[in-house]
């Protein structure tokens, strides 16, 4: 035998995978009108104008020319070593964007947080292709190639991509959608004779996965010399704390309100209280308003990777009687000193009646509470998804439902 040849073979027959698609999937695309569709192909300036204000109340803060609160909020429980020091440290160049990213909307429009770049991309893939295979788009480009020439143009040169695969939520779905953009974009650890230094685009769903690449220092010497963070070098990025700035009284006036509007009401748990659109309470009082009062989500919003994915530490306070509602306002308040910090979010949801099927192939309908991906690039948006699941907490559970969306104008879906 040709030794090599049979050493390829083995190692390259190795990712067997076994793990399926794990959620549910629509029969028929989910219809949007057709102004909230051609929305989400408009919204990217307005989402880059957002993180780009964000981004320069960051620098000011780290420049101690903002309220001290602000950097405190913003830094939160990063760890010291790639903290306040680290980031202080940083060059113009490493004080970039996201790239690619996913919205999670409550519905059209409403932002509730945005991930750089976010799971499910594979998912995206697999519903497009889904409602592809029934019929239901035409000759539009996939997800996948979009992605493929978004990067392309941007980088100016074949991507070269290494992706901190394993710092994603949902792994199989980011494999699948590795695969489906090769070999137009090659990848470090997946295609021959690439590498690690051949790399050109970073990806990781963690600014500490950043950190802890072996590699990080030789390539933040190279950023923007050869070198493109997809999730930048940055901890303001990878938590739920900027959120609350175009809300809060310190920050809110740098915002104009078109951005504002992206956004459910917004507003930190800060030891002073809770700043609410007609005033602010304390804790006490906040925990005292009737339930239809405290119709908000308390979620974590710091760096502290253990607790701030997915819907970890999101609570839902009108679950709570008043009491409850005040303890644990409390517990949250009481680590507030070493940066664990906490917002409020107001609630705001749809419902669906949504047609899935199970398994033995049979056909169900419920109604389900939704979210809303917007799925976007540096060039605009790539795609849409549609999750749908019966709880408040909608993200991908196996109980969860996908679906490709689709402007009502632009599909023909049967009753």
């Amino acid at each position: 035998m040709h030794v090599y040849e049979w050493a390829d073979e083995l190692i390259n027959s190795a990712p067997r995978y076994a793990t399926g698609f794990t959620e549910l999937l629509s029969p028929q695309p989910f219809l949007i009108s057709s102004d909230a569709w051609h929305a989400y192909q408009a919204r990217l300036p307005l989402i880059r104008s957002y993180q780009q204000i964000t981004l320069q109340i960051f620098r000011a803060a780290l420049r101690n020319e903002l309220d001290p609160a602000i950097l405190h909020w913003l830094i939160n429980d990063t760890p010291t070593s790639i903290g306040l020091g680290y980031h202080r440290r940083l060059e113009d160049r490493h004080f970039t964007l996201p790239v690619f990213m996913r919205t999670d909307e409550v519905k059209p429009g409403r932002i509730a947080e945005i991930q750089c770049p976010g799971s499910a991309w594979g998912e995206l893939q697999l519903v497009f292709e889904y409602a592809e295979k029934m019929g239901f788009v035409g000759k539009e480009k996939s997800p996948a190639d979009q992605f493929v020439a978004q990067l392309t143009n941007l980088l100016h040169e074949t991507p070269v991509v290494h992706h901190l695969i394993d710092s994603a939520s949902a792994p199989p779905g980011v494999r699948y959608f590795v695969e489906k953009t090769r070999p137009q974009v090659r990848y470090w650890s997946i295609d021959r004779e690439v590498k690690v230094h051949d790399c050109n685009f970073i990806r990781s769903h963690s600014f500490f996965c950043i950190c802890s690449d072996y590699a990080f220092q030789d390539r933040l010497s190279r950023m923007g010399k050869g070198v493109t963070y997809d999730l930048p070098p940055l901890t303001l990025f990878d938590s739920k704390a900027p959120l609350v700035l175009p809300f809060w009284s310190l920050t809110r006036e740098a915002y104009p309100d078109a951005v504002r509007n992206l956004f459910p009401f917004t507003t930190p748990l800060l030891p002073t209280g809770i700043e609410l659109p007609d005033g602010t309470l304390t804790i006490e009082e906040f925990s005292r308003l009737p339930k239809s009062g405290r119709t908000y989500y308390l979620k974590y919003s710091g760096a502290n990777i253990a607790i701030n994915w997915g819907s970890k530490a999101v609570y839902r306070l009108s679950n709570m009687g008043s009491g409850a509602c005040l303890d644990f306002l409390r517990q949250c308040l009481s680590g507030y000193a070493d940066g664990q910090v906490w917002l409020l979010q107001k609630e705001e949801y749809q419902e669906d009646e949504i047609a899935y099927l199970t398994r033995d192939g049979a056909q169900h309908s419920q109604s389900m509470r939704a979210k809303f991906s917007g799925y976007y690039g540096p060039d605009g948006c790539i795609g849409i998804m549609a999750w749908h699941r019966p709880h408040f907490k909608v993200h991908g559970q196996d109980e969860s439902v996908l679906s490709y969306v689709l402007a009502d104008t632009e599909a023909s879906i049967p009753a």
